[in-house]
Order: C-alpha cells, then structure tokens, then sequence
C-alpha cells in the first residue's frame, strides 16, 4: 500500500473552531474551509509538536471521499504537498506559522526587571498625537458631540478651558525625540485657540508636522496653515455658500475633504459637489457616520459579506498582529484641552499631560488596555474562523452596540 507524508505549505495560516476549520494561503489568498472531523483532525495532528508539521497518510485513506478529497483540494490549490515516501524515507520537517511575540506586555507585567527592558521601546509605540486644544465654536452641528466618538472630528463638547501653553511646551519637549513626526490639531473651532502662533512656533522648533482638522464652516485663511496640512470636515446638510468660498479660496496649502456621511442622499451629494468645483477625487474621504437611525445604511455599506472580508490577500504578519493588537487604535493618544489624556475617545482616561510623563501614559495604555490591544475575542467573533482576518474593532462597534458588524450568519458553511 503506498504510503506519503502529508504537510501544508509553511504560508498557510490555520484556525480551529469548535465544528469548522479554515486553511488560508497567505501568499495568494487561496482558502479551504472544511467541517469534515477527519479532516479537520487531520490537519490538528500536524500541530502535535511530535509530529513537527508533516503527518503520513495511506492508499486507504486517501480512498476515503471526505479525506481524499481534502487532500486533493490542498494539493490542487498548491497550499501542501503529498510526498511519496519510498522517495523520503526520513520523515521531513514542515515550520508551522505559529506567534511567539518577543515583547508580549502580558509576560512582563509583575516583573520590574522584565518591564525595564521594555520601557526601553516605548516611545517607539506613539505613532499619532490628536490633540483637542479648545472646545470653542459658533456653529451647532447636529452631532456635534457624537462625531468625533466615532471619526477624527472637532467638537465643541463643553470644556471651558484651553490647552495651555505650558502643556504644549512640554509636551513637545518629551516627544523631542520620538520619531512620530505629525500631530493632529483639533477644536472646537481652532481659529479661536488662544495660542495658535506658539503652536506654529513649537512644531517649527520640534520638527513636527501640523495637520489642522477644521469644519468647512469655520475654515479661515490665516498664516499657520502655510506651516502643515488642512483636514477639512464636511457634515451635511451643506451650506453652499460657505462651502463654495471655500473651494474658490486662494489659500496655497493642501487639503484633504474628509466627508462625513449618514446616508446615500448625502453620499449623492457629496459626490455632485467634488465633480461641480473640479475636486480631486484622491483628496476626498467618504467616511460613514452612525446617527442611531441609519442601521439599514451600515448594513448596506458597512457591514462585510465573506467577499467582502477576501478582497484583500492577508499576510500572515498581518493576521498576527490582528490577535494581538488593534490598528485602528493603537499608537494613537488623545490630549483633551483640560490635558486628559485618552487612547480613544471612547475610551476611559489613562493620564495628564499637566502631571504625567508621555512615556508613563503609554505605558499605562499598554497594561490597562483601553483601545490599543482589544482585539475580536468576544462572542460570536471568538468563534467564527475568520476572526483574526476580519478588520479589528472600531468605534462603530462601540456606537451600534454589536461586535460582529457582518452579514455572516451560518459559521459552519463550507465554501466548495
């Protein structure tokens, strides 16, 4: 009878659940998804550390249609290898992807000695600083309070006070060093921040780039906008006067149109505004927005179908990093114009910058995990196989009220 040595190649990315299993090529984007026991068991023996990625298998079992097939579907899409043992008498070796994070927080908390090594790093990890330096506006959007919970947004949410310049200096003067390189300046209406001109002055002396997040209604020509980029916010409804000076203004530094949309009428819209003032498609964002009644739109647009989820080939770094940490979320600080600091707007403070170190907040959201590590492990995410494929968290989980913003219903399905 002939016997063979059975292993997936070492870019297949595998994942168990309870009934189900799925085998993704992380080079080419090929998948099997099976709920067949003997194959799904086939595979988790490659697991076993004694058999080190490679199983034999045998004429008769390869006879059988279940596990015949499996293997011939492996083999077919070029995702393992069935190797003729007459011609491999050694049992080969097969790597099997599997994460081992060196810097996993999770080993060295409770260890002082452990934790000296990785404060080392931690500057390494602030990779985008928002900072919310007043709250005063004249306009009264719809949501205005509710905007910026869900995207980068201005909001004029009732903080009274301004963030000082002495919180700034030093601020600026701990991330002297770090290698972010661009800051995010917020409002309220920013044109009216007290100390706009220090600012300009200490991201000039620190070498950081400004980027000014502005409602299209309070969008002014001023001089500091010559020193960093303009992030314009459009909310509907529109304005088209204002909106019309705006794109007929002379103003010479870049800008990025930043949408926010509930529905398909404002989506219509928006698009008939970029084609009637000649606007750069490239310079536009389309950013969603949930109201708390326009379900039926994010169901529409939002929410994903398994097409949706394999537009993209994912690489296994990729879906590593998915158990592990969120990018939307990670590396990004909130500074509240009372210095509060957050690691998301939604999420509970983690330091202040009138008190705290820079480098001591990070490593506080580090530990406490607010935002920068919440990861898919809550039901039912926890027990769909494509739980570390799909996009990570974002706030419109948190503002809909359910984890899984999919279309994916029956978790068992076998995708032939």
């Amino acid at each position: 009878m002939k016997k063979y040595w059975f292993a997936l190649k070492s870019h297949i990315y595998v994942d168990f659940k309870e009934k189900n299993m799925l085998l993704y090529d992380t080079w080419h984007g090929n998948r099997i998804e099976s709920t067949v026991d003997r194959a799904i068991a086939l595979i988790r023996q490659m697991y076993e550390p004694v058999n080190l990625g490679v199983v034999p298998v045998d004429g008769n079992m390869l006879s059988e249609p279940q596990v015949g097939g499996f293997v011939e579907a492996v083999i077919h899409k070029n995702m393992g290898d069935l190797i003729d043992v007459e011609k491999c008498l050694v049992k080969p070796v097969r790597l099997l992807p599997i994460l081992n994070l060196q810097k996993d927080i999770e080993k060295y908390k409770g260890d002082e000695n452990k934790m000296a090594f990785f404060e080392k790093d931690l500057g390494k990890y602030l990779l985008e600083l928002n900072l919310y330096v007043n709250s005063a506006c004249d306009e009264a959007c719809c949501h205005c309070d509710s905007f910026c919970k869900q995207v980068r947004c201005c909001t004029a949410n009732g903080y009274r006070e301004e963030l000082s310049i002495g919180s700034l200096e030093r601020l600026f003067e701990q991330i002297r060093y770090l290698p972010i390189n661009s800051i995010n300046i917020l409002g309220g209406d920013i044109s009216k921040y007290t100390y706009l001109n220090e600012l300009k002055q200490l991201s000039v002396s620190y070498s950081k780039e400004l980027r000014y997040y502005c409602h299209y209604k309070n969008y002014k020509k001023y001089p500091l906008t010559d020193f960093g980029k303009v992030e314009l916010l459009i909310t509907f409804p529109i304005d088209k006067s204002i909106f019309r000076e705006v794109c007929l203004s002379d103003g010479k530094e870049p800008i990025k149109w930043h949408y926010i949309i509930e529905n398909e009428v404002q989506s219509d819209c928006a698009e008939k505004l970029i084609e009637e003032f000649g606007i750069d498609m490239e310079d536009c964002d389309f950013i969603p927005f949930y109201n708390g009644r326009n379900l039926d739109f994010f169901r529409k647009n939002v929410f994903l179908d398994k097409e949706d989820i394999f537009l993209k080939t994912f690489h296994m770094r990729e879906i590593f990093k998915n158990q592990k940490l969120n990018s939307n979320f990670f590396g990004g600080l909130y500074v509240l114009p009372d210095g509060v600091v957050k690691a998301d707007m939604n999420a509970p403070a983690i330091g202040n910058i009138q008190r705290d170190n820079i480098l001591g907040i990070i490593q506080n959201e580090l530990i406490s995990n607010t935002a920068w590590r919440l990861v898919r492990d809550s039901h039912p995410c926890d027990r769909c196989i494509y739980q570390f494929i799909c996009p990570p968290l974002s706030n419109y989980e948190e503002a809909i009220g359910q984890i899984n913003l999919c279309h994916i219903k029956n978790l068992n399905l076998i995708n032939k």
